[in-house]
């Protein structure tokens, strides 16, 4: 129930700023806690692996005022739309602390929730990560990912503002309520 209260909160507080900002009239100031934002990727880590998974062994690259992803990804299942796509966020408090689950969501069709969530930013992705085909199903196989620009994230359908804060935020593919694969971000999302 907590949960719910606090997405309808942020929801409600989303729709305000939003249409609060396609007015010339009203002034959003800058210590709104919800705005647009700067993706700043702090961290990432796997999984354990387990048998018949997806395990991705990513790190991040900060060089040149930009941030790339680098890793493999072995696959011994197809990513396909028989599994589910789960996120979790956690939010650090001001001391510091992870404030569990802040929001969670999962969807049926992995693999077409995330071609759509990632919207035009989904054959530069799968390219950075190695994958040569922008179709569904990715086959099983193993891919070198030659590096993916997080800038990318800018073509994406992600929202376009959201609360500021540091995040952990993790990914899960479902087969069965049975994770089979993932990662974990630590991001920041700054005012710009």
């Amino acid at each position: 129930m907590k949960h719910f209260i606090l997405f309808m909160f942020l929801q409600l507080i989303f729709t305000i700023y939003s249409e609060s900002a396609k007015s010339d009239r009203v002034k959003i100031y800058s210590t709104s806690p919800v705005g647009p934002y700067k993706l700043i990727f702090k961290q990432t880590y796997s999984f354990k692996p387990t048998k018949n998974n997806i395990q991705h062994n990513l790190y991040l690259s900060h060089k040149d005022n930009k941030t790339v992803i680098f890793g493999n990804t072995t696959t011994d299942i197809p990513f396909d739309d028989t599994l589910f796509f789960e996120i979790r966020m956690d939010l650090k408090d001001s001391s510091g602390r992870w404030n569990e689950h802040s929001f969670m969501q999962k969807w049926p069709k992995a693999c077409s929730t995330t071609k759509k969530l990632a919207g035009n930013a989904w054959t530069a992705l799968l390219y950075g990560i190695g994958v040569n085909n922008t179709n569904c199903p990715i086959l099983p196989g193993f891919y070198m990912a030659p590096g993916v620009d997080i800038s990318i994230s800018k073509n994406s359908n992600l929202p376009r503002t959201f609360l500021y804060g540091t995040y952990k935020f993790y990914t899960y593919y479902l087969r069965q309520n049975e994770i089979v694969g993932g990662q974990v971000f630590i991001i920041e999302l700054k005012r710009y």
